[in-house]
């Protein structure tokens, strides 16, 4: 069986099984760094969000061997299984920013590597990244590892009525609440490395490039200057000034390093330097 049929019939055995309390939509999830996936949703009227199931993963089983019944009958599972345990918010309380603040959460992304990614959604530009805003969506976020959202867009904003600083704000406030942003050594094939990240493993290590007051400990705690290499979204190693290799060894280690990781863990070919501005810089 060919691919759309096999879409063609899963679709029908899904809605012979939820019936009419579900709408069932095929769409092209894009995700950062020019990754997409095609995929659908199984959404109420009133869930403003609904997990997004990838159809490759289902025609990969169809492939090995599973039956159209014993995949659909494992999406139903999954299905039930998400919303009984974390029920995602409705459209209203999405709407109403007094009671989502609290669940406001950001990633950092590429900004040249990203500009379909970022069409619609809200971002605030830093460096050569941009800064997106989403709303933790499940209902018990709280305790909850990985956080579970939906993007603010431009509409979103309006709705809420609130400008770039109030937001930025209110989002640092809730990083720093569940997250702790830290150098921490760690060995690497004999040598010791320093790095940033979250001990709590709850946001993406890169947002400790935001952290102005852990940039200027980290400083203070060298005693000079220092480069930060984005190892990966999880990741940044820091190399002070005294230890590092000229800038354009450097930057061919990171593009080296960058060739070898997962498309989705790749932030930058940059190199960043804070230093006497009391700044994050690019090194060109």
């Amino acid at each position: 069986m060919d691919k759309n049929t096999f879409i063609e019939k899963l679709f029908d055995l899904l809605k012979k099984q939820f019936g009419e309390e579900v709408t069932i939509t095929q769409k092209k999830i894009e995700k950062s760094n020019g990754i997409s996936y095609e995929g659908f949703t199984i959404k109420k009227k009133m869930e403003y969000i609904s997990p997004v199931i990838s159809i490759d993963n289902c025609y990969e089983d169809y492939s090995a061997g599973s039956s159209l019944d014993e995949i659909m009958k494992e999406i139903v599972h999954q299905y039930e299984e998400s919303t009984r345990n974390n029920p995602f918010l409705s459209a209203q309380d999405i709407q109403n920013y007094e009671k989502i603040k609290d669940r406001l959460y950001m990633q950092v992304v590429n900004q040249e590597w990203n500009k379909k990614y970022l069409e619609h959604k809200y971002y605030v530009p830093f460096l050569d990244l941009a800064i997106v805003f989403y709303v933790d969506v499940q209902k018990k976020h709280n305790g909850i590892l990985q956080h579970g959202g939906a993007a603010v867009t431009e509409e979103l904003m309006n709705i809420w009525e609130i400008d770039a600083d109030t937001i930025k704000k209110q989002t640092l406030k809730n990083l720093r609440r569940e997250s702790l942003f830290q150098l921490v050594p760690i060995k690497n094939d004999g040598d010791s490395l320093l790095t940033f990240c979250d001990i709590h493993n709850k946001n993406q290590g890169a947002l400790a490039l935001i952290q102005k007051e852990l940039l200027n400990n980290t400083k203070e705690l060298l005693k000079e200057s220092f480069y930060i290499f984005p190892v990966s979204l999880y990741d940044l190693m820091i190399v002070p000034v005294s230890l590092a290799d000229t800038v354009e060894e450097m930057k061919r280690q990171l593009v080296e390093s960058n060739d070898e990781l997962p498309e989705g863990y790749i932030l930058s070919n940059n190199i960043y330097y804070y230093g006497e501005k009391g700044q994050l810089e690019i090194i060109k």
